[in-house]
């Protein structure tokens, strides 16, 4: 299948399938063969995609056989990869697991590292819905050494990913805090400017629990690039984190404008939902709508003299 064809709905995949079903049936005249095999995954594939998971797992098996009978270790491992997501689909987590780890042993005895990436990461989202948090972040600490010495930015950002969450568990912020300065590093590489400020947000919230002065550093940080990116949901998501520290270290006034510049903005785009917010916050720190409104204005006027 093509990977266009991965991607359409389902009323198209149905009508797919029926035509390689068809194709099927005129290829077996001739034989069960290595084509035969190749449309026999294809449909597999569009079974799995629409979710008639033993239809799938009966055609992948099949190709299994095949593939062991003819003692090719790249198709058995593409099986053993598809089938561990097919499992992982119907929450059957052990199998899946069983079935990347098969697939991972091929691909790392054949030397294909991409493969080996992808299979690791499956591995580590089997054992984490398992439970099985010790296992699981070592294999996601292995994986990342692996995708930091083939300089795979992607994958790395993943495996960071899925460890900040085992660790997020376990509340060990410390480990979180190093690991979110690891994916600064990596979006930086990419210059990837909304995971930049995503992680200068995410440094300055862990930062709040026992240095608020250096958290909202991290929070201007990140509030400044989106300020030079112009992406106005991030710079109010940045004043208003830089607000709510500066309030809890008593710098009610300074609090109180960072609200007032990112309401502002957020009439400006029409965001609903977070002028409701920054108006709650405005009245908790004992505002008037009168007050809010003569703010306003007042933050207007001083933007207007600036230009």
């Amino acid at each position: 299948m093509t990977e266009n064809e991965t991607e359409l709905n389902k009323e198209d995949l149905q009508d797919l399938l029926n035509k390689k079903l068809e194709n099927l049936r005129e290829i077996e005249r001739i034989g069960k063969d290595s084509n035969y095999m190749k449309e026999l995954g294809d449909i597999a594939l569009i079974q799995l995609q629409l979710g008639r998971y033993i239809d799938s797992e009966i055609n992948y098996l099949t190709c299994l056989k095949h593939f062991k009978k003819h003692k090719d270790r790249f198709g058995q491992a593409a099986v053993y990869g598809v089938l561990a997501t097919l499992y992982f689909k119907k929450n059957d987590y052990l199998k899946s697991l069983e079935f990347y780890e098969k697939a991972y042993e091929i691909y790392k005895e054949l030397k294909q590292v991409q493969e080996q990436i992808a299979c690791s990461k499956g591995i580590g989202n089997s054992l984490i819905k398992l439970n099985k948090l010790e296992e699981a972040c070592d294999i996601f600490l292995d994986c990342s050494a692996i995708c930091s010495d083939n300089n795979d930015i992607y994958n790395l950002l993943d495996c960071l990913g899925n460890l900040i969450f085992i660790h997020e568990k376990s509340e060990e912020w410390d480990i979180v805090f190093e690991l979110y300065k690891k994916t600064l590093k990596a979006f930086k590489e990419l210059r990837d400017n909304r995971g930049i400020i995503t992680s200068y947000f995410n440094l300055g919230i862990i930062r709040k629990k026992d240095n608020k002065l250096k958290a909202i550093r991290y929070f201007k940080k990140g509030t400044n690039i989106a300020i030079d990116s112009n992406y106005a949901e991030l710079i109010i998501r940045g004043l208003g984190y830089v607000g709510e520290t500066l309030f809890y270290i008593g710098k009610i006034k300074e609090a109180k404008n960072q609200y007032i510049r990112a309401l502002h903005l957020a009439e400006k785009i029409k965001a609903n939902n977070a002028i409701i917010q920054l108006r709650i916050l405005l009245q908790s720190l004992g505002l008037q709508d009168k007050d809010i409104f003569d703010d306003l204005k007042k933050y207007e006027e001083s933007r207007k003299k600036v230009k």
